[in-house]
């Protein structure tokens, strides 16, 4: 670049360099111009060359043109380079139009000091840089605008695109519940067809004493399967209509489980099976104690119940400074696959490197129709009895819902034939109790 001297050289070139040498005010002066403007705070937490960014090439584009020289780069693209730049800092559109308003201003504020500095410039120069300033600055403007407007129209699809997978997420989660209710619908008529049964059997004559009690034992263990699903879907209703609030208190939770696994071992002992219970002696957090009660005894009690021989264990620990971890492992038949959708992606069944429970192939669970006569004989109705008490997805989607509640997360990692596992993480602490 020649020297400044506006006896010999040219005007244009004497201008151009002049603009050159005021570069580094220009820009200070523009980035406090913006600085100085309240709604464009978004830029002081920027860096020199963050706030910059490609205006710099802009300036060598406004250069290039004044010489009548080839650009080394597109303008419209440099511009929009920097409107995906803003963008991604979080600016508006509004925003980046206002910053390039304050550079144009900027830039017109040194030309009237160059007039003033030297008065005998051409008239006709000074409009004609003028006219460029304001073009290319103009075209710096509608590269961000075209920029913005292409990223605005891709979010716009995306958003659209994660509100139809939401709504048709929506649609099978509803589909399934509906299939749930129907299913516990099945299941509250095959007991109270047994319960029916039962009692039509108790009016015949000729029974034996044995046989009596029998039937006595079928109608109370049915009514009370009965009762328990009926308070189960409404317990699961009162959760999904928000009625239930958590109540969070300090407290050592180690106890807490302990207690519910010496709860559980009269009825594991009955059942012939093992259940231990393993962690530290001591894990003080911050949680509801009765709903963290009442997702390990749901969770426990399905164990027990579905566990032919084997082992259950719940075990407990830290994970982390603000999360710990309760889980519930058992040695049963493993989930049915009519489950797997109501639990969608917290299903994990066997593949994954993290998962505890893994094996190279997983036969699938068959599950039996269950077909109530309406007075069984009295041959069919021990079995009956027991195919009845199938309703798990109730208890399973009331703990999804505490769990829920709680800002916990539930992961199942589930084997046919060898077992099933529920790992809860929990917070150690909450920022509020609601």
């Amino acid at each position: 670049m020649e020297s400044l001297n506006t006896d010999s050289s040219p005007p244009l070139s004497a201008l151009v360099f002049y603009l050159f040498a005021q570069r580094e005010t220009i820009l200070n002066n523009w980035r406090t111009a913006c600085q100085e403007d309240a709604t464009l705070s978004k830029g002081l937490s920027l860096s020199r060359e963050e706030f910059n960014n490609l205006l710099p090439l802009i300036l060598d584009i406004l250069e290039a043109r004044l010489l009548g020289k080839p650009p080394e780069a597109e303008p419209s693209l440099t511009a929009q380079a920097h409107g995906l730049h803003r963008w991604q800092k979080s600016f508006s559109l509004i925003d980046t139009m206002r910053e390039i308003a304050y550079l144009t201003q900027i830039l017109y504020n040194e030309l009237k000091i160059y007039q003033g500095l030297f008065p005998q410039t051409d008239a006709q120069i000074l409009l004609n840089v003028n006219q460029q300033v304001s073009l290319i600055m103009q075209e710096a403007m509608e590269g961000s605008v075209v920029k913005y407007d292409e990223l605005q129209r891709l979010e716009a699809a995306q958003r659209s695109s994660a509100l139809q997978q939401v709504v048709d997420k929506m649609t099978v989660l509803s589909e399934e519940r509906t299939n749930m209710l129907r299913t516990s619908a099945h299941d509250l008529h095959g007991g109270l067809g047994i319960i029916n049964g039962a009692a039509y059997m108790l009016k015949l004559e000729g029974l034996s004493e044995e046989q009596r009690e029998q039937y006595v034992d079928m109608l109370n263990r049915n009514l009370a399967s009965v009762e328990v699903m009926l308070t189960s879907l409404m317990n699961l209703s009162r959760l999904e209509a928000g009625e239930e609030k958590r109540q969070v208190e300090s407290l050592d939770v180690a106890p807490l489980l302990r207690e519910m696994v010496q709860s559980g071992q009269a009825l594991a002992t009955e059942r012939k099976l093992i259940l231990r219970a393993d962690g530290p002696a001591s894990l003080r957090v911050e949680t509801d104690p009765v709903k963290l009660q009442r997702i390990v005894q749901n969770l426990l009690l399905n164990a027990l119940k579905y566990t032919s021989n084997g082992f259950i264990s719940i075990s407990w620990a830290l994970e982390t400074d603000a999360r710990w971890i309760v889980s519930i492992q058992d040695s049963g038949p493993g989930l049915p696959p009519t489950l797997a959708g109501v639990f969608g992606d917290q299903l994990k069944p066997t593949v994954e490197a993290t998962s505890v429970m893994s094996v190279d192939v997983a036969e699938p669970v068959t599950v039996l129709p269950i077909n109530v006569p309406t007075i069984p004989p009295p041959e069919q109705l021990s079995e009956l009895s027991y195919q009845t008490n199938q309703g798990e997805g109730i208890g399973l989607q009331i703990v999804k819902r505490l769990c829920e509640l709680l800002d916990a997360n539930m992961e199942i990692e589930s084997i046919t034939g060898r077992g099933t596992l529920f790992r809860i993480r929990l917070p150690i602490r909450y920022t509020t109790s609601t």
